[in-house]
């Protein structure tokens, strides 16, 4: 069978490599390419948003209201999309 887990909201440590991250509206804008923080003091600053149009931002901790086993979950709209700053 595939998997069919429950999707469970989970820390951040735990975050799936490659999950796909969602804007507010549910729409798919990307995949979770790695995290951003420091492991040691548990501190969350975000992640690293490798976009479905291509490149990469920086996708920071306030605008991510939920991580789950399955899914990234944001509060961006498309717009605020473009103002993200971007990872080389």
């Amino acid at each position: 069978m595939p998997d069919e887990e429950e999707e469970r909201e989970i820390a951040w440590l735990a975050m799936p490599h490659k999950a796909p991250v969602l804007d507010r509206d549910g729409a798919q804008i990307g995949t979770a390419d790695g995290l951003l923080g420091d492991e040691g003091d548990d501190i969350f600053h975000g992640i690293v948003l490798k976009l479905s149009r291509g490149g990469k931002v920086e996708l920071r901790a306030e605008r991510i209201p939920k991580i789950t086993t399955r899914r990234v979950y944001t509060d961006l709209t498309p717009a605020e999309l473009e103002g993200l700053p971007p990872i080389k």
